[in-house]
Parts: C-alpha cells; structure tokens; sequence
C-alpha cells in the first residue's frame, strides 16, 4: 500500500517542471525575440512603412489574438491599480518610439547593446529606491564590466561621434530607462502575463489610431503589402506582442525584475551576429570588445543572487 500511495507523488514530481527552470526558459524566449526587435526597429527607416506604421502592427496583431481572453480578465484589470497600469503602458508607445528613433540613427550592433545592455544599471536602481534591494560586491563589479564594454563601443573609435549618432545613443538610453520602469511595474502589478498584453496593446492602439486620425504621426499605410509587412507582424506583432511581453512578465514572475533584466542583456551578441549577413554591418574591433565585455559582465551577473525577499516585499 505504501508503494502504490508513494509513486504517484514520485511520477507527479518527474513530470513537473521547477517553476525557476520554467522561468530560465521564457526568458530564453525573450531574448531570441528582443533580438529579432532591435534588428526589425533598424529596418524601419528602410521600410516604406513608418514608425507609427509598424505601431499599428505592433499593437494590432496582440490586440487580435488576445481578445477571446478579455473577458475572462476583465476583473483583474479592473481591479488593477491606476498607477501600475501607467507604469506597465510606458513598455507601450514611449518605448517603442523612442527606440525607433534611437534606432534609425545608430548602427544596429549599438542598438541591441545601448537598448537592452544597459537596462541593468536602470533596474537595479529603481529596484533599490523602491525595495531598499542592495548590490553584492560581484554584482557591481559586472555591472562595471557593462558600463566599460559601452564606453569602448562608443569612444573606441577614432573618428568622432557624429551629433546623429549621439542624438540616436541618447534616445536609446531613454528608452532603456522606460523600459526599467515597465518592469518595475510589472513586478508591483497582481496581473498575469496575459492581462498585462492585453493593457499592454488594446490602450497602446487605441492612442496610435487616434495619433494617425489627427495627423500628429506621417502614416503610409496605403504602401503596405504583406511582403513589407510580414516581418513586422512576425517579429513585432506576434513575437514582441504576445510572446515576448507574457513571456517576459511570467519570467520576472520566477526568477525576479533584476535577474530577468540581467538575462535579457545577452541579446545584444547576437543582435550584432545577425546584422552582418542581414544588414552587411561589419563588426569593428572597439564593437567586438565592447560586447563581450559586456557579455562577461551579464554573464557574472547572473552568477550572482538578488536579494529576492527583499525584492517580492
């Protein structure tokens, strides 16, 4: 009897996944998506689509597919507190407009580093302001390594920064702080991955449409074909929309805002693998540098452990 009482349990502890590796794996996810977004926000300016085009898309195809579930989330949003719900809408249009500039004025290699490298100073901060959560030794030796790997990526080059690029880099660095901001929210929010999207793209639509209807944004809309459209609805629609953002809110969910942050920075390597045989950017040895610095300062930090209690109070 206690054989048959015992496997069971056994049989039911095989089969289920530790929700920390569950975490690991949607993050991993993410990262292949955050990738393919750097490299489709640069393609941008080359697209007879514009910016606010691609918002459209971006915001459309996450609104459709995720509308059967409204309903049953309708209370939770409901019942979501004002201040979360803005906190979470600043992942929406004033990240994604900002990183469109940023990204039509930079090569893509500084895109991936700029846009996401950097996230890891931001969260940490906000992190520690808002959860009093302190940094290790190890911890603030690696973020060192990836303010480093930026500053040899940006002045390892003789040649002078242009003001455009300089315009782009900054823009870039703004949209990293929103995006610090998003998660802090979606840390402080009670709302499953699901529910977040669905805030996430139904408000973010609604103000594109009404930008578009009062010309305060150029549209092109009557140049879209599927051919010009398909790696936006792919990419930004599909991936970014629905995958990556209840992705990314399920894997800050297990494994916390700071480690998640932390993980997500190592797109920035093969968002500079992928633009040489997509955009024929080669890679200059400040670039090179520059990245696996920050590589090996991501990579120590995930080594490291937040101070999760203090984290999820």
């Amino acid at each position: 009897m206690k054989q048959i009482e015992l496997s069971p349990q056994i049989s039911r502890s095989k089969d289920t996944f530790p929700p920390l590796l569950m975490g690991y794996i949607a993050m991993t996810l993410v990262l292949l998506i955050w990738s393919g977004f750097a490299l489709t926000m640069r393609a941008i300016h080359s697209s007879p689509l514009t910016t606010a085009d691609v918002a459209l898309i971006r915001f459309a195809v996450p609104f459709i597919l995720l509308l059967p579930f409204l309903p049953s989330r309708f209370q939770q949003i409901k019942n979501a507190r004002w201040s979360d719900i803005m906190l979470i809408l600043l992942g929406g249009l004033p990240f994604f407009f900002l990183a469109a500039y940023g990204a039509s004025k930079v090569p893509t290699a500084y895109v991936g580093n700029f846009l996401v490298g950097t996230q890891p100073f931001f969260v940490p901060t906000l992190l520690y302001l808002v959860y009093r959560q302190t940094l290790t030794k190890t911890q603030g030796a690696a973020l060192s390594l990836i303010l480093i790997g930026i500053m040899v990526m940006t002045f390892g080059d003789n040649q002078t920064l242009s003001n455009t690029m300089k315009d782009g880099l900054l823009f870039l660095i703004a949209a990293s702080m929103v995006w610090a901001v998003y998660t802090i929210g979606l840390k402080r929010a009670t709302l499953d991955p699901i529910a977040v999207a669905l805030i996430l793209s139904t408000i973010s639509l609604v103000i594109t449409i009404a930008m578009m209807i009062f010309g305060f944004v150029d549209s092109h809309l009557e140049q879209a074909t599927l051919q010009n459209s398909f790696a936006f609805i792919l990419v930004q629609g599909v991936g970014v929309g629905v995958l990556a953002t209840t992705g990314y809110t399920y894997a800050i969910r297990q494994l916390g805002a700071a480690r998640a942050a932390v993980i997500g920075s190592l797109s920035p390597v093969l968002t500079a693998l992928l633009a040489f045989p997509i955009f024929g950017e080669s890679l200059s040895m400040p670039i090179i540098v520059g990245i696996s610095l920050t590589t090996i300062g991501v990579l120590l930090s995930t080594r490291t452990k937040p101070a999760a209690h203090k984290e999820n109070n």
